[in-house]
């Protein structure tokens, strides 16, 4: 809970978050462009919003939908549960409109934080799209690129809202997530098929912002993307991570067990900005991902009110997508170092709920947001810790 305004964390990054690029890009004063305004050098793309207004009435982010046209992206939350007991984490969130076969994508753009919540809380292992043969009819095609200010063409219906088809769009980063948790059910020997991304394994980054690729160099097999320059890198991370504290306020609240990184420039990133709270490993931001994962690494969250530490394991990993290579050989490693977690009693199943047990401390993320009731309200311990200093 933030101890200025008396609002639970999980539920003031709702209200700090969804404006905060558009209120740093297009409302700050000055000479210099904020640092953040890089993000607008990706163009804009297909959003959505939902046609019935306030909260879902029913889980999952598949709705009745309209499209609203082209926008600049909304900065993103955690996705999933914000007591899941393994967080995944990256330097930014992927951004697959970016891509000519991905250009039926459709990205939130709600106007009620209510509905920003709620499709957060539901995101699992896919986003939305709309389905080709419907994309294709509204006209998208060659000419639908980031910077060409193309809509496609829906036509309103009675009431004035462009309805549209959509569909799920699996992303492979999140599918892989999910079979981390299939092959941690099956080396435990627990029930096939119950863990899942979004309630036993939720994810968010370090930035808030989406982009297709996180660099400072031109690449040469993608020439319209734009580099960030050291200013403008320095900058979002000073902005984002050091000053806003989006993603650690959230990891403080969420508590997770299990912290898995992937990327050498996540890796690298975490390590220099966390480096006084890995109490545990002595992890350098040089060192590559291959010896991080040949040695246990932890993460201090703080001291309970008897004196006992609560931490979590800090797993690294090659970045799944953009390194499959040797993501690949390295997967059988960061599968046994969960099972060790598992094994020590970190994560435990809990038969009542199907899921793993939640972790410590309190969340009234889906009923104060009216996603709906926590299914793990009967699980929740709220703790008495020294108060963290992200």
């Amino acid at each position: 809970m933030d101890r200025e305004t008396g609002v639970p964390t999980e539920v003031e990054l709702v209200y700090n978050v969804m404006p905060c690029n558009a209120l740093r890009t297009a409302q700050e004063p000055g000479n210099q462009p904020h640092a953040c305004t890089y993000f607008r050098k990706w163009g804009t793309y297909h959003s959505f919003d939902y046609e019935q207004a306030g909260p879902p009435p029913t889980p999952g982010i598949v709705q009745d939908t309209v499209y609203v046209g082209r926008a600049p992206l909304l900065p993103e939350l955690l996705s999933g549960c914000r007591k899941a007991p393994i967080m995944a984490v990256g330097i930014n969130p992927n951004l697959p409109g970016w891509y000519p076969n991905r250009r039926g994508s459709l990205n939130p753009l709600f106007d009620e934080y209510k509905q920003y919540a709620h499709y957060f809380r539901y995101r699992s292992v896919a986003k939305l799209e709309i389905p080709p043969d419907k994309y294709t009819e509204f006209g998208g095609g060659a000419q639908d690129t980031p910077f060409s200010g193309f809509e496609l063409n829906v036509l309103p219906n009675g009431s004035g809202a462009r309805v549209v088809p959509v569909r799920l769009q699996r992303q492979t980063m999140y599918t892989t997530y999910q079979s981390l948790l299939d092959s941690l059910a099956e080396e435990m020997g627990w029930p096939a098929g119950e863990l899942t991304v979004g309630e036993d394994l939720a994810y968010g980054n370090m930035v808030a912002c989406p982009s297709a690729r996180w660099t400072t160099r031109p690449l040469t097999n993608d020439p319209d993307v734009p580099p960030m320059t050291n200013t403008e890198r320095d900058g979002i991370v000073r902005e984002c991570f050091r000053e806003r504290k989006h993603f650690l306020l959230q990891l403080f609240q969420s508590l997770p067990a299990v912290l898995l990184v992937f990327s050498q420039s996540t890796a690298s990133a975490f390590i220099a900005e966390m480096q006084s709270r890995l109490h545990v490993g002595d992890p350098r931001p040089d060192e590559s991902i291959d010896d991080l994962m040949a040695r246990e690494i932890r993460l201090l969250y703080g001291r309970l009110s008897d004196g006992t530490e609560l931490d979590a394991r800090v797993i690294f990993s090659p970045h799944i997508t953009g390194n499959p290579a040797e993501f690949g050989p390295a997967r059988a490693r960061l599968i046994a170092q969960i099972v060790e977690e598992a094994q020590r009693g970190a994560l435990r199943y809990n038969p009542g709920t199907h899921h793993l047990h939640r972790t410590r401390g309190s969340c009234v993320f889906c009923p104060a947001l009216q996603i709906g009731p926590c299914d793990y309200e009967n699980e929740l311990q709220p703790l008495s810790m020294t108060p963290p200093v992200c």
